[in-house]
Order: C-alpha cells, then sequence, then structure tokens
C-alpha cells in the first residue's frame, strides 16, 4: 500500500448503506430507550400508588410528577444518546463505506485494463488488508500484461521477418497471416 494518505470530505458515501446502518442503531437505541422509560414509569407507578393510600398524603400527585420526570428524562437522555449514536455510527460506517466505494472504482478500472492506479486507503480506514491484496494483486495483473506485451511484440517481429522470406510459400504466407492477425487482436 501506498503511503500517500488522501483526505475524504464526503461523509455519505454510500448513502443506502450508512443511511440503513445509522437508522437501524437508532431505532435500536429508541426502542431500549422507550422501554426503559415505560418500565420505569411501571414500577414507579405501583409502588408509589401504594404507599399513597398506606400513607394517605398527597403522594399520587407525586406518582405523576415523578412518572413525567423520569419518562421526559429518558427521552431526552434517548434525544442526547441518538444523536451521539448517529455521529460515532456515522463515522465508523464511513470507516467502511468509504474503502467499499474505493474498490468499487478500482473494479471498474481494473476491468476497463486501467492497472497504473494508485491503490491506497487512508491511514484509519478499515479493509486495509483487502487494500493490500489487491495492490498485490494489480501488481501481478500487471505484470502479466507487461509480459504480454513484450511477447505478442516479439512475436509479431518474428512474423514479419517470416513474411518477408522470400522462400516462404503461399500456404504458409495464409498461415503466417492469420497468426498476424490474432497477435494483433492480443494487443487489444
Amino acid at each position: 500500500m501506498s503511503k500517500n494518505v488522501s483526505k475524504r470530505h464526503t461523509v455519505f458515501i454510500k448513502k443506502s448503506f450508512q443511511g440503513r446502518f445509522i437508522l437501524g442503531v437508532f431505532l435500536l437505541i429508541l426502542l431500549s430507550g422507550g422501554c426503559s422509560a415505560l418500565l420505569i414509569y411501571w414500577i414507579t407507578g405501583g409502588d408509589l400508588q401504594a404507599q399513597a393510600q398506606t400513607a394517605h398524603t398527597n403522594i399520587i400527585n407525586a406518582l405523576d410528577h415523578l412518572g413525567v420526570s423520569i419518562l421526559i428524562g429518558n427521552l431526552v437522555a434517548l434525544l442526547v444518546a441518538g444523536s451521539l449514536t448517529v455521529f460515532v455510527v456515522m463515522y465508523a460506517s464511513h470507516k467502511i463505506a468509504g474503502p467499499l466505494y474505493r474498490f468499487e472504482a478500482l473494479c471498474d478500472q481494473i476491468g476497463d485494463g486501467q492497472l497504473e492506479m494508485d491503490i491506497s486507503l487512508r491511514e484509519n480506514d478499515q479493509l486495509q488488508e483487502l487494500g493490500d491484496a489487491f495492490a498485490v494483486m494489480v501488481d501481478k495483473l500487471r505484470s502479466r500484461k507487461d509480459r504480454r506485451i513484450r511477447l505478442v511484440t516479439e512475436l509479431t517481429s518474428h512474423l514479419e521477418r517470416l513474411q518477408k522470406d522470400p522462400t516462404i510459400t503461399v500456404n504458409h504466407l495464409e498461415g503466417l497471416e492469420q497468426m498476424h492477425q490474432a497477435l494483433a487482436q492480443l494487443q487489444e
């Protein structure tokens, strides 16, 4: 891997992947916070109501006030935790979605035969091992392509020399021309 560190400025690279990831985590937090708030409200409501009947005080108002306070407190905590979670998940998913986006672009370039590219990820991105494997793969493909080009060039030069040989028969010239056309296709 190259040590060139590029800074990615777009946080939402794979919007659908990152959006589903963030929404799923946020809904999980929302569900757990809501369950927690309702459970606390239900548990404290029964205890305070029992105390209100035996102590003959105005605990019923305290129950309503306490239950609503717990519910509001949990909802505020849930919103704060949910907001922080969205940013943390966005950052974490960005470290995964960014390299995946880079690999997709690299696959397109490799598919188009472009093997002279820099395969580098940012320093703290995930999937560094996959990036290293990609770099090795592209190096191998590049060396195979270079070897193939050298061989085609050599064979083309040999064929051209053979075609110019005055001792070659017409049948052999046709065969040599077919080989020359096949080599031309390999150069594409």
